[in-house]
């Protein structure tokens, strides 16, 4: 089969790069050509007789967590554009191990297992309280789920799961305004309360709610949750302001700043809920703050990662500033000194990578490609 297989994948890598390019430039072409196979190859495709189709993926060259929930978010635009059946592969471990008595809380864990084996967490002491991430995970799980049911055009897996997709949106309404003491996906920066970012998730976690509401046709049910939506984003606008056009890494920190890419599901999903001249001013806000290498992920140190600098460029009005703002992570690719698969957390400065390489999440820089296509748009009934 060789050379029918040989002829298949010129086809698509030739189909690749013209897309690419055309969404947004030469430069993004060849850093989605390099990710694809490494994307790919830290999943396993297995079918359980009980789940059915399930995608876990390995946490490379960290402790090998599998199906890990903050893994899979930003590993999802390239399987959303290509076969978005494999993102609700990549849940249903989630909700078997959610919905077993092993697991104590109310909101979504962050692995299942270690991998190859997914029977319990095994993140910073398994299921000790002080190492989860709830609004992280929650508001993951339910921006997969219909970004997914989006693109597939089927919420079936939400229904047979809507129990747990409503506990854990509640929980964000409950919690997501303001969250408390916790870690995010980002948790090489440690613990930090009020994380407006976070919030972000919280809001895009409880309208995809709403979404998956509408989807499976539930309609009826939805506008609580697009009104719990609006109504903290508007707080959000408010509380996170710096007064500038700029917003705040945490809501009790004045001048300072992050990278908001949660916001980019806004975006995708077409929702609207937050205003687009705040987004063009906070994206309008990073300039000042480029390094060689890129824009750091925010105001507590130089380093930044690939997937959510795609996610960030994405919010970009024009494919020029898109292209302007992504050419320093494809010269950080070019010119680093470390000779290693692809590693998406990196120094802005030096272009040394740290620490973590070969992971999935490099599967978030196909999300220009994603947003071009309009895979994810969705036109609410309200």
């Amino acid at each position: 089969d060789y050379d029918a297989l040989c002829a298949r994948e010129k086809a698509f890598s030739a189909d690749l790069s013209e897309k690419a390019t055309a969404a947004g430039g030469e430069q993004y072409a060849e850093l989605l050509s390099l990710a694809y196979r490494q994307v790919m190859a830290a999943h396993k495709l297995v079918e359980d007789d009980e789940d059915g189709l399930l995608y876990i993926s390995k946490e490379c060259l960290s402790n090998g967590c599998a199906a890990t929930v903050d893994v899979s978010y930003p590993s999802m635009p390239m399987y959303l554009y290509y076969n978005p059946e494999l993102v609700n592969a990549m849940m249903r471990p989630v909700f078997h191990y959610a919905k077993s008595e092993v697991w104590p809380f109310e909101f979504a864990p962050h692995d299942v297992g270690c991998y190859p084996l997914v029977n319990g967490q095994v993140y910073s002491n398994g299921t000790d309280p002080e190492h989860q991430m709830p609004i992280e995970e929650c508001g993951n799980m339910l921006v997969m789920a219909a970004a997914a049911a989006v693109a597939n055009k089927d919420a079936s897996l939400f229904a047979e799961n809507k129990a747990l997709f409503r506990q854990w949106a509640d929980y964000l309404v409950r919690y997501g305004a303001d969250p408390e003491d916790q870690i995010c996906t980002d948790d090489f920066f440690k613990h930090l309360p009020h994380n407006c970012n976070l919030s972000i998730k919280a809001v895009m976690g409880i309208a995809s709610m709403a979404i998956l509401l509408e989807l499976s046709g539930a309609a009826e049910e939805a506008p609580a949750y697009w009104k719990a939506a609006r109504e903290m984003a508007q707080s959000w606008i408010e509380r996170a302001a710096n007064g500038d056009g700029s917003f705040r890494l945490a809501f009790d920190q004045p001048d300072s700043y992050s990278q908001k890419y949660n916001m980019v599901w806004d975006k995708l999903f077409g929702a609207a809920l937050f205003p687009a001249d705040k987004i063009r001013s906070e994206f309008s806000s990073y300039w000042q703050y480029g390094n060689p290498y890129g824009i750091p992920l925010d105001c507590r140190g130089t380093t930044s990662k690939t997937d959510w600098l795609s996610w960030t460029a994405t919010l970009a009005e024009t494919r020029d500033d898109f292209i302007r703002f992504m050419a320093p992570v494809w010269r950080y690719f070019n010119e680093t000194e470390n000779r290693v698969p692809m590693s998406d957390w990196y120094s802005t400065k030096t272009a040394k990578h740290f620490y973590v390489q070969h992971r999935t999440v490099q599967g978030g820089l196909f999300i220009k490609l994603l947003e071009q296509s309009g895979k994810c748009r969705f036109q609410s009934a309200e």
